[in-house]
């Protein structure tokens, strides 16, 4: 590529009948300072160009960075959502366990409680019927002592003693 300062010292060789020097030497000056201001242009450009590619390949590696970062979050959100899941499950599963062995117990707890108040039960229709036996015994005694003969005897009995005392006397 030309520069300007090649354009302003080229030299053209004489003629005889050539182009007046000072309107080339004129023209020569324009072109050099606007190929100047242009190459200074196109310089300044590609320079810009440059800072705006690097920058750009720093957004783009920022871009990059931000994606890798929304894939690990969505992957770390999918781990946490299924290890919370998880855990939920074993909770529950736990839980009913509990439950199911709680209802065990307190079904053993029923049974026992049935099988203690039926020989409580057993145990009190027992003793019911022996208190009833004693009851018939102590009323057949009843019978027997406050019967007519009874108190026939006793009175014989008083009279008897009476009668001993009367001799003593």
């Amino acid at each position: 590529m030309i520069t300007p300062m090649e354009i302003r010292n080229q030299q053209f060789s004489r003629a005889m009948r050539g182009f007046k020097e000072e309107e080339v030497k004129n023209f020569l000056y324009h072109i050099a300072q606007n190929y100047e201001s242009l190459y200074s242009e196109n310089a300044r450009l590609k320079e810009n160009i440059q800072q705006l590619e690097y920058e750009l390949a720093k957004y783009r590696k920022l871009e990059e960075t931000m994606n890798n970062s929304l894939l690990l979050a969505q992957q770390a959100a999918e781990e946490y959502k299924n290890n919370a899941r998880k855990e939920a499950e074993f909770i529950l599963e736990n839980a009913k366990q509990k439950i199911a062995e709680m209802l065990f117990i307190y079904q053993e707890i029923i049974k026992r409680l049935n099988i203690f108040g039926a020989e409580m039960k057993a145990q009190i229709t027992s003793e019911l019927e022996l208190l009833e036996k004693n009851q018939r015994k102590i009323d057949e005694m009843s019978e027997f002592f406050y019967s007519k003969d009874v108190k026939d005897i006793m009175e014989k009995l008083d009279k008897l003693t009476l009668k001993k005392e009367e001799a003593n006397d």
